[in-house]
């Protein structure tokens, strides 16, 4: 293979349109002697000129490079320049190169037609005229060189199109980015930020600067600047929320994301960062899980009230047993007769009353809790003596002090005796502590009560040498149904009230209490305080006013035909309650008539009026609020006397049977005096008004008795 170049002397070379334009044209021929002839025509032409002896060595150059022109000989050894010509046009890139035919033996007009059929532009035969040659390459060379100088400007107007495509499309960025609903920055590849649209700029305000760091706070920038460079070393995107400084120095959760900007290639050019504002959405979910934890408190307080319901209903259960187990076993002795003696007897029934009282200071407890929770306590302030309040409470409590050979100790200081109260209920704030503080002392023990005043309060305090309070259970001591053991092995009954009613009739005056104990075995301390003030006393609610104003003179005790000659109806659906009732106002010489129903009581009425009405309220069919107003209807019994004596025991009870017409409310149980007392009070004010005097009460009949007060005596 034969390859050379020739480049033209400056002496022989033509002046050229574009001198850094030059054309290479492809020289074929097998014998040399050609070659340097052809080289000899065209060298003034200034023109790259390559020639090779094969046509194998032709398709080689026209594989490396492109040519303006190709000069072939027809006649050549292997291939020839025919089949030359047809593999050159069988090629994209080569298919509109011109071809012309050199040759001196081929000059039949079939190898001409042929060569014109493989895309030959001419067909010269030799011997030729140089100039010819010259002038025919030199027109292909020019149109080649127009071509080119085409191919250059559309390559420039492209590239000049592109970088209006470049400038526009950045336009239409910072236009989409600007209009974005979020914040966006755009940085180099080396992480420095170098754009950022218009809404950081309003969010952040002119001085934040381009740069998102700025907006973030002092205490969280050295984490995100951190997980910045992270990113950027590494080639990944990065997501995180992050809170972002508004220019109104607001802090506002926003989702971060930082992506790479890359190229054709995949290679990393910039960097896009984006900051969507999702604050309404943290601080829903921050609103969602404060209230998931609410709700999970919620339930465990919950499960803890209903755990503690199941343990005072259980308790309750076994309280009330416990009291009826003695009373139903001392009574089926007292009927079978297997009781002989009058001692035996005396303890049957102080043994029977004792656990009645028992069961009615359980249910008092109850009550007292209910009203608590409702809001209806009440308490009825006067002026009293502290000291006489305490002494009376240590009276209650000494036989079962004495029964624990317990040592009862005061201390009462005169100066903080003065007091404005409800001495019923600071007696039973002062009973209940007592009672707890015996009940947890051991026998020979010692429980001291002290009255002082302390920082202008007066202050009550009881202390014991009893068996203490846990350090985990101080907290709760005064907790509703709440006790330190509330096992099944517990060795003291109680349902977990009496301390919850001690706090609220305390805070209800206005004072503070509270529990004190070194641990268990070295006895507690209760501290009540008291805060003194003047306070207008309320009236008390004792006996109602006749007609004309004026209280009935205070009768004597009274006796037992008190109710001689009175007749007194008494309704009740239970016929135990009413066989009790009858006994009870029998006794004081009353003469008692029966009736298990509305509709019975209106017929023995219509028979013969009786002088008081005694009447329970939950009956069958018509209760009693109905069958006092049927009575209020009838012209005969529109003023009688109406006592409501009913298990339905609360202030709001009190009040709506007042409301009703009932002239006293008295809950059950009741004392047999107590009750005589009221049905003798109701009497003596009918007379009186009968008589136009409420002042005439007859002898021997109490006072108008306060419904409260026959309830808590």
């Amino acid at each position: 293979m034969a390859v050379q170049r020739t480049k033209p002397s400056p002496a022989q070379s033509r002046p050229a349109a574009d001198p850094g334009l030059r054309a290479r044209i492809l020289m074929v021929d097998d014998h040399q002697p050609n070659l340097l002839a052809l080289e000899a025509i065209l060298g003034p032409l200034g023109e790259e000129l390559v020639g090779v002896t094969s046509g194998e060595d032709a398709l080689r150059q026209l594989l490396e490079g492109e040519f303006a022109l190709i000069l072939m000989d027809v006649q050549m050894p292997g291939m020839d320049g025919i089949e030359t010509a047809a593999v050159i046009k069988q090629r994209e890139r080569n298919r509109s190169t011109p071809i012309i035919f050199l040759t001196a033996i081929a000059k039949d007009p079939s190898f001409i037609f042929k060569g014109y059929s493989q895309g030959a532009v001419d067909y010269l035969l030799k011997p030729f005229d140089p100039e010819i040659l010259r002038t025919k390459v030199s027109v292909f060379v020019d149109l080649w060189r127009r071509g080119e100088l085409i191919k250059r400007q559309a390559a420039m107007l492209r590239a000049q199109e592109l970088r209006e495509l470049e400038r526009r499309s950045e336009v239409r960025f910072r236009g989409l980015t600007d209009s974005m609903p979020q914040c966006v920055w755009a940085a180099r590849r080396d992480g420095e930020i170098h754009y950022c649209n218009r809404v950081w700029r309003e969010y952040a305000g002119p001085d934040a600067g381009l740069s998102f760091f700025a907006g973030v706070p002092p205490d969280e920038l050295p984490a995100v600047q951190v997980a910045w460079t992270a990113a950027i070393r590494g080639g990944r995107g990065l997501e995180r929320e992050q809170r972002l400084r508004r220019h109104d120095g607001e802090l506002r959760w926003h989702l971060c994301r930082v992506v790479p900007e890359r190229d054709e290639y995949g290679a990393i050019v910039g960097w896009i960062a984006t900051a969507t504002d999702i604050d309404h959405q943290k601080r829903v979910e921050e609103a969602h899980a404060a209230l998931l934890l609410r709700e999970q408190e919620a339930r465990a307080q919950l499960e803890e009230a209903n755990r503690s319901k199941d343990e005072f209903l259980a308790t309750v259960s076994h309280e009330l047993r416990t009291p009826l187990n003695a009373i139903l076993g001392w009574t089926r002795m007292l009927r079978t007769g297997v009781l002989h003696g009058e001692e035996k007897l005396q303890r049957a029934l102080e043994t029977i009353e004792r656990n009645a009282r028992a069961q009615t200071q359980l249910v008092e407890d109850i009550l007292d809790v209910s009203r608590i929770i409702a809001g209806k306590l009440r308490v009825q302030v006067r002026h009293i003596d502290l000291r006489g309040v305490i002494l009376a409470a240590m009276d209650a409590v000494r036989p079962a002090a004495e029964a624990k050979q317990v040592e009862l100790a005061i201390d009462l200081r005169d100066e903080a005796s003065d007091f404005h109260g409800d001495p019923d209920r600071l007696q039973q704030v002062v009973w209940n502590l007592l009672a707890n503080a015996i009940k947890f002392t051991p026998g020979k023990g010692r429980v001291f009560v002290e009255l002082r005043r302390s920082n202008g309060d007066a202050e009550i305090a009881v202390s014991d040498t009893g068996i203490g309070i846990q350090r985990d259970f101080l907290p709760h001591v005064f907790d509703r149904f709440r006790q330190a053991d509330s096992s099944s092995t517990r060795m003291q009954g109680g349902l977990g009230l009496g301390l919850a009613i001690v706090r609220h009739l305390v805070e209800v005056h206005g004072g503070t209490v509270e529990a004190e104990s070194e641990g268990e075995g070295k006895g507690a301390r209760f501290t009540v305080h008291l805060p003194v003030r003047q306070v207008q006393p309320q009236p008390q609610e004792t006996a109602a006013l006749s007609e004309d104003g004026i209280h009935p003179e205070p009768p004597a005790p009274i006796g037992p035909t008190a109710l001689a000659g009175i007749r007194v109806l008494v309704v009740d659906d239970d016929e135990d309650a009413r066989e009790l009732v009858r006994v009870m106002l029998g006794n004081y010489g009353a003469e008692v008539i029966q009736a298990a129903s509305a509709d019975e009581a209106l017929e023995l009425i219509s028979r013969q009026p009786p002088d008081v009405l005694v009447s329970d309220i939950g009956l069958p069919n018509e209760d009693g609020y109905a069958l006092l107003r049927r009575l209020r209807g009838l012209p005969q019994t529109a003023r009688l006397p109406a006592l409501a004596l009913t298990a339905y025991a609360s202030s709001a009870d009190h009040r709506r049977a007042l409301e009703a017409g009932f002239q006293r409310h008295v809950s059950k149980p009741v004392e047999p005096v107590e009750l005589a007392r009221v049905v003798a009070s109701l009497v003596a004010e009918a007379r009186a008004r009968a008589a136009g005097s409420a002042s005439s009460a007859a002898p021997g009949v109490l006072p108008l008795l306060s419904l409260a007060a026959v309830s808590q005596a």
